[in-house]
């Protein structure tokens, strides 16, 4: 059975850039930016999300997004998932 996810209250951040992907054993770490201007007009990348995922997660994220017919909840459907506490 699977629960629905509540997201009210939760922040969304619009990244611009994925900045790095780090290896941690099997899983992966992805590392998105956003950029900020600087007083001289020049723009600097700030990290704004770390997101840690297991092998398998990351798998299915690729494979939901490489697939995206509109409908990207259905490729992670069966997808494990694991709730913050």
């Amino acid at each position: 059975m699977t629960r629905p996810i509540d997201t009210y209250g939760v922040q969304e951040v619009f990244c611009e850039a994925l900045a790095r992907v780090e290896r941690i054993g099997p899983n992966r770490r992805l590392v998105f930016v956003i950029t900020v201007p600087n007083s001289d007009g020049t723009k600097e990348q700030v990290a704004v999300v770390k997101l840690a995922l297991s092998a398998n997660a990351a798998f299915h994220a690729a494979q939901a997004i490489l697939n995206d017919g509109g409908e990207p909840l259905a490729a992670l459907e069966n997808a494990p998932t694991v709730w913050a506490n």
